[in-house]
């Protein structure tokens, strides 16, 4: 499967620890040079909703976000034009398990219906629901509710078309769209247990943005406007998850259609 890899040009540590893991586990990998905050300009910010995140009483998105949303884009955007049916897609700072190689090419066959499966799962406490078995032995299937992170998944072209066109500016972080389904329209899946997990042995600059981009949206707005609008939000992502239930329904439009908790 074509593997692509987001990576900062100026990240050369991060770029040599994930050529090292990727040889190690014999799997080639594309280089995608990652958008970069300092070449933004007041253009960059028009393809960002942040109003409406500001009116969902959601914290503002600080610059490294945005670089990580564009970035996940331009490589969709890749797919689309150039890519094969199936690809994966990594950020430079995922951890790869020695089982990634024939999860790979077992969902490369697209043995069943899906448009994401996310190869990574940030909180393995959530629920998590079977609906089908890959021929390695993983279980594949759904997360109660969603699960954020944005380390590893696989992704087909016509989801990355279709996501392309549906979220053409940025109102969430990229993990969270792509995760949203009640939103996005996409067949998510989670490849349980996961091979993919976040190393942690760099302080991530998105973290550090948000810190200071939270610091700063509290002094421009005020601690008690600020509080009111996320509790606000709060009470309408609860709302909503009640609406949606756990899970989207599932996909049967191939003749290998999932049957949950089905297991060959």
């Amino acid at each position: 499967m074509k593997a692509f890899v987001i990576n900062l040009a100026r990240a050369v540590e991060r770029r040599r620890r994930m050529e090292k893991q990727f040889a190690s586990l014999g799997l080639e990998a594309t280089f995608h040079s990652a958008a970069d905050i300092r070449d933004f300009t007041q253009e960059t910010y028009t393809n960002v909703d942040r109003e409406t995140r500001r009116r969902l009483g959601l914290w503002p998105q600080a610059d490294a976000e945005i670089a990580c949303w564009m970035s996940h884009h331009q490589i969709m955007q890749e797919i689309v034009e150039n890519g094969p049916e199936t690809a994966a897609i990594f950020e430079d700072d995922a951890g790869l398990s020695a089982d990634l190689p024939e999860v790979l090419d077992a969902l490369e066959c697209r043995p069943f219906a899906f448009d994401v499966v996310k190869l990574n799962r940030r909180s393995l406490k959530k629920t998590f629901i079977p609906c089908e078995r890959l021929d390695t032995g993983h279980r594949v299937g759904r997360v109660r509710y969603s699960d954020y992170g944005s380390e590893g998944y696989v992704i087909t072209r016509e989801a990355a078309r279709h996501f392309l066109e549906n979220t053409p500016m940025m109102m969430r972080e990229i993990d969270q769209a792509l995760s949203r389904f009640w939103e996005n329209g996409l067949n998510v899946f989670y490849v349980d247990p996961p091979v993919i997990s976040h190393d942690e042995q760099d302080d991530s600059q998105i973290e550090r943005d948000r810190r200071l981009a939270r610091k700063e949206h509290m002094r421009a707005d005020g601690v008690f406007s600020v509080t009111w609008r996320r509790v606000i939000s709060a009470v309408s992502r609860d709302v909503r998850r009640r609406e949606i239930g756990v899970t989207p329904p599932l996909d049967t439009k191939k003749p290998q259609g999932i049957g949950c908790a089905h297991d060959h």
